[in-house]
């Protein structure tokens, strides 16, 4: 007696090799959604620090800082006390901003008439964040996900700021 073998499914090897073929798919694609995910929170990031710096520079042209920023001092400004319109307190990695490390710098450079130019640092709670650099000259490799404290500048009135390059400035003021 012959048997008849049912010859319209699949055999059990053509099912593992379509699973683990199927798993090795998900495994690149899991990995290439991560990178873009991490992306995507570094831009909010510096985007969020640049909505910090167009605060601060409206409400230093409204005179709304005490303080007078001569030739080669600073004001700094705590991201703390500037509302944004967003309401957001938070990085884009969803940690709070650490108020000492996250800053905007008012600095007046002096060339020529009087030319205020800013810079920003900002670190969240979860050392995230980048070290004082330029509003316009943050980029994505600048933000550093577990950055080290060396990365930071804490600042304090009369003291020096290292801004880009070797340039320093006075800070006259802190503003909450």
């Amino acid at each position: 007696m012959k048997r008849k073998f049912n010859k319209n499914g699949f055999t059990l090897i053509e099912l593992l090799a379509v699973i683990i073929i199927l798993a090795i798919l998900m495994t690149l694609a899991i990995t290439a959604m991560s990178g873009y995910i991490r992306n995507a929170r570094k831009d909010t990031f510096i985007t969020t620090a640049q909505q910090y710096a167009n605060a601060a520079r409206l409400s230093f042209i409204n005179g709304e800082y005490s303080a007078s920023v001569g030739t080669g001092e600073c004001l700094v400004v705590q991201t703390s006390g500037i509302a944004l319109e967003s309401g957001s307190t938070q990085s884009s990695f969803d940690n709070d901003f650490v108020a000492t490390d996250s800053y905007i710098v008012i600095y007046n450079s002096g060339t020529g008439e009087t030319q205020y130019d800013y810079y920003m640092q900002m670190r969240d709670s979860e050392d995230n964040g980048f070290g004082l650099i330029g509003e316009n000259d943050v980029e994505r490799a600048d933000v550093i996900e577990g950055a080290e404290d060396s990365t930071f500048q804490t600042p304090a009135v009369d003291g020096n700021l290292t801004l880009e390059g070797s340039t320093t400035c006075k800070v006259v003021a802190i503003e909450p």
